[in-house]
């Protein structure tokens, strides 16, 4: 069988209601030269039973099936590893790509001779199907620093090369949420990245997706990538730029009602915008 150039990996659990839709995307592109891996994680509605009959009609969908649920992270993980590609794409189970999504980040890879890249994106709203441009930060080159400041890009844009996931020992299993970020932190701690300006997915908002949807996972999280990257956070965007990290992590403290975690935050931001060191250290 003919080794692909790309390896398009589809972490889903549970999410009968989209998948055929995501795999759809995936199978249109207009750049052809690809697999499809569907890393089911031990899903329990009807999931299994669609990627089974989407994988015995199109030869490029391969299906692995996990027996206990792992997480989205050792989902993608196990699906980076069994890729045959150069390239690796990411895409989540209830999002779709536009038909131009591969062809358009591939050229981009191809012209700046770059390992990762990452797009704009069309924001979709369950409720009313209003769909607008998300408007993604516009950033490429060395953006290491840019990367501490702020969260992003999605998993949904992101095209890398397989020996740049390698040489950062793959995506960590232990972060609860904002994986996309550390894992986008510590590709441009050694890689350039390129930036497409055309949308190249469609990203859907459920009507339950919001700050208030899971604050300690979304709160927790943010504090894990926050910790780990601490020290360089420091040191390149200093004390205001970690204040606006405490802000957001009590916004999510505060709407899962952790009002003593609120007021540490709070505490430690005040302490950093007047470019006093706060003493308390992360939690763990």
């Amino acid at each position: 069988m003919k080794v692909p150039l790309v390896s398009i990996i589809i972490p889903t659990y549970n999410r009968s209601a989209y998948i055929a839709r995501a795999v759809k995307g995936a199978q249109d592109q207009s750049f052809s030269d690809h697999e499809i891996i569907v890393v089911d994680d031990d899903s329990k509605d009807n999931t299994a039973r669609i990627v089974a009959e989407l994988s015995s009609a199109d030869p490029r969908i391969r299906w692995i099936k996990h027996s206990v649920n792992r997480g989205s992270q050792a989902a993608r993980n196990a699906g980076i590893k069994a890729a045959r590609g150069e390239w690796i794409a990411f895409l989540d189970s209830d999002d779709e790509w536009l038909s131009s999504s591969l062809e358009v980040r591939l050229a981009e890879a191809e012209k700046h001779k770059v390992k990762i890249v990452y797009s704009d994106c069309y924001v979709e709203y369950a409720a009313t199907r209003r769909r607008a441009l998300f408007g993604i930060r516009p950033l490429s080159g060395m953006i290491y620093k840019e990367i501490l400041g702020a969260p992003g890009p999605m998993f949904q844009s992101l095209l890398v090369h397989i020996d740049a996931l390698k040489e950062i020992g793959y995506l960590d299993e232990s972060i609860m949420s904002y994986q996309e970020w550390d894992t986008s932190i510590r590709l441009a701690k050694v890689y350039a990245f390129g930036f497409v300006k055309e949308p190249t997915f469609i990203y859907h908002r459920h009507t339950d997706e919001t700050i208030s949807s899971n604050p300690f996972r979304n709160a927790r999280g943010y504090e894990q990538v926050v910790q780990k990257h601490i020290v360089d956070m420091d040191k390149l965007i200093g004390p205001k730029g970690l204040a606006r990290h405490y802000i957001r992590i009590a916004a999510y403290f505060l709407a899962g009602n952790k009002y003593n975690r609120v007021l540490k935050y709070l505490s430690m931001a005040a302490g950093n915008y007047l470019s006093i060191r706060p003493t308390v250290s992360l939690p763990k």
